[in-house]
């Protein structure tokens, strides 16, 4: 990574995931996808529990980026156009 990159954040890693998956995944193997995304540095010595954190916590807001469509499964909220 150059000076002029940015790392991605785990959210931002986990958007790039969904998307390209296209399909709902398992919160483990959004972890696994994660760890493998160029310039993602997860914090805390739990990666799978940081990242299933991050999915839930936004699954519980009206306007997250992540719904839960089964237990431990998630996809991207669709988006409405405005």
């Amino acid at each position: 990574m150059t000076s002029n990159e940015k790392a991605k954040t785990a959210k931002q890693a986990a958007v790039e995931v969904l998307q390209r998956a296209g399909e709902p995944l398992k919160s483990d193997e959004i972890t696994r996808r994660v760890l493998q995304v160029k310039g993602v540095r997860l914090v805390g010595k739990t990666p799978a529990a940081s990242v299933a954190a991050l999915l839930a916590v936004e699954n519980k807001k009206p306007d997250g980026l992540f719904v839960r469509v089964a237990p431990g499964t998630y996809t991207l909220r669709e988006r409405s156009e405005s």
